[in-house]
């Protein structure tokens, strides 16, 4: 599976395939309070997109709900915040593929490595790096296969 010229992992695409991340009620909680680098984190993975077409749907508008404002965009005082990343402004190499419990994207960052990408969260106000690869990242949570 590609999207938008980018190779999605293959165990994300197997795991979705087996329905492996799909539930009816409830979120994925975590195992702790950590993402992959020992910083805490406080979330769930609320849901996971399970289609090309809907994980293209999320990531096409994903830009309109992160433009430059004079606020989004310019320095951050979040800065020294665990995983900090500077606000995205070209999102070109960045694809949605799931929720936390509150709505904020997870998603697949391809922007320093265009084949396996890291996995970055809207932390409510600034993004974030959780994870080097998805399978880190899947691996921080009580997800019964």
């Amino acid at each position: 599976m590609q999207i938008n010229g980018h190779p999605i992992p293959k165990s994300f695409v197997a795991a979705v395939k087996d329905n492996r991340l799909q539930r009816k009620i409830g979120s994925w909680a975590l195992k702790y309070s950590v993402d992959s680098f020992g910083n805490k984190l406080e979330t769930e993975l609320g849901r996971v997109f399970s289609s090309e077409k809907e994980i293209l749907l999320e990531t096409t508008n994903l830009k309109n709900s992160f433009q430059s404002d004079g606020c989004y965009g310019e320095e951050s005082e979040y800065s020294d915040e665990p995983g900090f990343i500077p606000d995205i402004t070209d999102f070109s190499d960045i694809v949605v593929f799931g929720i936390s419990g509150d709505g904020s994207p997870f998603c697949f960052d391809y922007r320093n490595n265009k084949n396996d990408p890291e996995v970055i969260w809207w932390d409510d106000v600034y993004w974030r790096k959780v994870s080097g690869t998805y399978d880190e990242f899947i691996e921080l949570f009580e997800i019964n296969s």
